[in-house]
């Protein structure tokens, strides 16, 4: 889908925002998706996430789809629905760590398809990624709705998305003083 017609269906769920917003990464932004939107309509979400389909099969076998909760949740579990493959996620506990729960497993020699809502660094991902290595499974690629990061890779992994969205980020120290003048909301739930 063009970036035009989806930013049209992000608008018509109300997922994409203006204001100015502090991001998971720490940066700033006078644009925030929020991917939950979209979600709530499952409907309209997992077309989208069977157009993608044959770019995700080329990445060869996969076995699982790993992801980090809660943004990517609704997202992880209907791509793992597309792909007819298990799909399992990290919570965060009381020390704003990620951890496998509800008895979840990576096995030795699976192949791992990491799969989150927005992507702009990446840094949610990162946590999870010691826990692929520490297990022997291996990452067959890495898949977001919404890249914001400008790049096809992922710590040189393949990524695959269903838009790329460059809305310019800002680090706390460069903000735009007409941005700094909004009231800052800090979305999600990743504690800086």
């Amino acid at each position: 889908m063009p970036t035009s017609d989806f930013l049209s269906v992000l608008k018509d769920v109300g997922a994409l925002r203006e204001g100015h917003f502090q991001l998971a990464s720490g940066r700033h932004s006078a644009h925030y998706v929020q991917v939950a939107q979209l979600s709530q309509h499952p409907a309209l979400l997992q077309p989208l996430l069977e157009g993608a389909k044959s770019k995700i099969e080329a990445l060869g076998k996969i076995d699982t789809v790993f992801f980090p909760a809660i943004g990517a949740l609704p997202v992880g579990q209907q791509l793992g629905l597309a792909l007819g493959k298990r799909a399992i996620f990290t919570e965060r506990n009381k020390n704003n760590e990620m951890e496998l729960r509800r008895g979840f497993e990576i096995h030795a020699g699976e192949r791992l398809l990491l799969a989150e809502d927005v992507i702009t660094t990446g840094g949610t991902l990162k946590e999870i990624v010691g826990m692929v290595k520490e297990a022997g499974a291996e990452i067959a690629g890495v898949f977001c709705i919404i890249n914001r990061s400008g790049k096809d890779t992922w710590q040189d992994f393949p990524l695959i998305c269903l838009t790329e969205i460059n809305f310019p980020t800002y680090a706390p120290d460069e903000i735009p003083p007409e941005l700094a003048a909004i009231p800052v909301y800090r979305p999600g739930t990743k504690t800086v």
